[in-house]
């Protein structure tokens, strides 16, 4: 067995936490500083009213989902939503460096979502205990 071998199960637990890490600093970010992000907004909302709104309605899904994703629960599910999501601010931005950027971890919230719930996912906890029980 090579060394390494053992550690394969918390592949993808490392890529989940690591990109519910991400949604969730973005996310708090928008939250508590959104003037910072309103250089990312669409024109049409940038120049609207309800700008501040709209980055911190932002940062609020970003968190929300981004728990759900570090808890492990509809794993699948939260995973496709924030791939999704993370998709349409890649096309928006257009292609630069941080396009670049947000295509990997798009691409990697899509493996994520592929892959489904891991092994320290609440929601593989929850089947084996009603497993237990039925």
């Amino acid at each position: 067995m090579k060394p390494l071998e053992g550690m394969r199960q918390y592949a993808p637990v490392t890529l989940r936490l690591g990109m519910s890490f991400v949604f969730l600093w973005f996310g708090l970010n928008q939250f508590f500083n959104p003037a910072a992000f309103l250089g990312y907004l669409p024109p049409a909302i940038f120049e609207s009213s309800f700008a501040h709104a709209a980055v911190i309605a932002n940062g609020i899904f970003e968190v929300v989902f981004g728990l759900l994703l570090a808890l492990g629960l509809y794993t699948r599910i939260t995973a496709a939503i924030l791939a999704l999501h993370l998709l349409v601010i890649t096309i928006e931005l257009g292609y630069n460096d941080i396009a670049i950027r947000d295509i990997g971890l798009t691409t990697a919230t899509i493996a994520i979502a592929l892959g489904g719930a891991d092994i320290w996912c609440l929601e593989t906890r929850l089947k084996q205990k009603k497993a237990k029980k039925g």
